[in-house]
């Protein structure tokens, strides 16, 4: 009896062990289906924003431009030109949020390419230095992991710009023993990662986490004077 119920115990925990490890392969799944799916949507918005809205904002330029040229009264062409400056404005906003949604680089020239172009369009608006190293001229990882890697730096700098009051963040990328790693370090206001997840409300921080999981990839923070210095070990 005392064998049987130990046999029986142990089946127990085995099943209970099995169902853990299903779920957690099921939630899994769920994630990467989920990232690859807005990861599409995202390409798809991005390309009708590039090819149909600032396509028609361009027409309509070009024909506030033909306007201009023609004999107007002063007030008249105060304000064609008025619209025609509401139009550019437009038209780059359109631009910027194409960007953000793809980057066009990400593809085409990898990951380095993409955020030496996304972080000098936040020095204009920002006047913060952003700095990309990298150690190797050509470092280049499969595309499913450069994009979830973009999006994780992409939502740890404007946390930065939200809440940290920085005015310096360095981006590198090495390799060593095979092994690859990204750290980012600013010189914002300190915070504890692991503490302001389980604390945070909003999403920013659950998604990094959950960006990072769907490539088998882990988040380490090293202590800091000042500033914050966190590194994403990446499994090669």
């Amino acid at each position: 009896m005392i064998c049987l119920a130990f046999g029986l115990l142990l089946m127990a925990l085995f099943y209970q062990n099995y169902v853990v490890k299903m779920k957690r392969k099921e939630a899994d799944s769920l994630l990467k289906i989920a990232l690859e799916s807005e990861k599409n949507e995202r390409k798809r918005i991005a390309a009708d924003l590039h090819d149909s809205v600032q396509g028609d904002l361009n027409a309509t330029r070009n024909f506030l431009v033909l306007i201009e040229k023609s004999q107007l009264p002063p007030q008249e062409s105060e304000l064609v030109l008025e619209a025609k400056r509401a139009i550019e404005k437009v038209t780059e906003n359109t631009r910027l949020i194409s960007k953000k949604l793809m980057p066009p680089l990400l593809e085409s020239s990898g990951i380095i390419a993409a955020l030496n172009d996304y972080f000098e369009d936040l020095r204009k608006v920002y006047m913060v230095e952003f700095i990309v190293k990298s150690a190797l001229n050509d470092f280049t990882l499969p595309i499913n992991k450069e994009y979830e890697l973009f999006r994780v730096i992409q939502e740890f700098t404007q946390n930065m710009l939200k809440h940290g009051n920085i005015t310096q963040c360095v981006v590198s990328f090495n390799v060593e023993n095979s092994k690859t790693f990204i750290e980012i370090i600013d010189d914002g206001l300190s915070y504890d990662f692991k503490t302001s997840y389980f604390k945070s409300k909003g999403s920013g921080l659950r998604n990094i986490q959950s960006r990072l999981n769907s490539i088998d990839a882990q988040l380490t923070q090293k202590e800091t004077v000042l500033g914050n210095h966190l590194v994403i070990h990446l499994k090669t």
